[in-house]
């Protein structure tokens, strides 16, 4: 009777051994959280610096740079309004002091008719002729009008229109202005009329 129960006893153990090993911790398993565990806290700073905060000496950095170009840009458009102010005016101008030309031409033709005896008129009222055309030619000078009216200076097509020629025998009038025909009228690099001239040609 007792060796039975010892069997039965032995067996018992035996049959919970294999319980016994299932409570061993999984090293393998812990390890591995472990280090994923490690990595996500490794990750983290990285990801705290992507996103840091400029220091505030890159901030006051970045605010001169766009105060400088903003400053430049502003520069440069009054700069080409300035620029495109005074084309304007000077459009302006030509195009007025072209259309008056005309009438300072009827005032030199009238002069001409009266020198050359061409017309009888009472003395008053060609003064008064001549104060009007004072007038105008003041009104062209104060706005910078300048006359092209010179003979014997070299032919420049940029300011006269050749309308005759006429053959001169000494080599150094070749190509200059014989005569006037028409005055030119200019305002600084500005063309408001070429002047008709006859060009001298020197034949050998």
């Amino acid at each position: 009777m007792g060796r039975i129960m010892l069997r039965g006893k032995g067996k018992k153990k035996a049959d919970n051994e294999p319980a016994a090993e299932s409570k061993e911790p999984n090293l393998d398993h812990e390890e591995k959280g472990q280090n994923s565990a490690g990595t996500v806290e490794a990750a983290v700073p990285a990801a705290e610096t992507a996103v840091q905060e400029p220091s505030p000496e890159d901030k006051l950095a970045e605010v001169q740079d766009k105060y400088l170009r903003a400053v430049a840009e502003l520069d440069n458009f009054k700069k080409r309004a300035e620029r495109e102010k005074n084309e304007l005016s000077s459009y302006i101008k030509v195009s007025l002091f072209r259309d008056l030309l005309p009438v300072l031409d009827d005032f030199g033709r009238f002069f001409e008719h009266v020198e050359n005896g061409e017309a009888v008129l009472d003395q008053g009222f060609v003064q008064g002729i001549e104060l009007i055309h004072k007038s105008l030619l003041k009104l062209f000078e104060k706005h910078g009008v300048e006359a092209i009216e010179n003979a014997g200076v070299p032919v420049d097509y940029n300011i006269h229109e050749a309308v005759l020629t006429q053959p001169v025998e000494n080599k150094d009038q070749d190509h200059t202005v014989v005569q006037i025909l028409e005055v030119g009228y200019r305002i600084g690099d500005k063309l408001i009329r070429p002047a008709k001239v006859k060009v001298g040609l020197f034949n050998q």
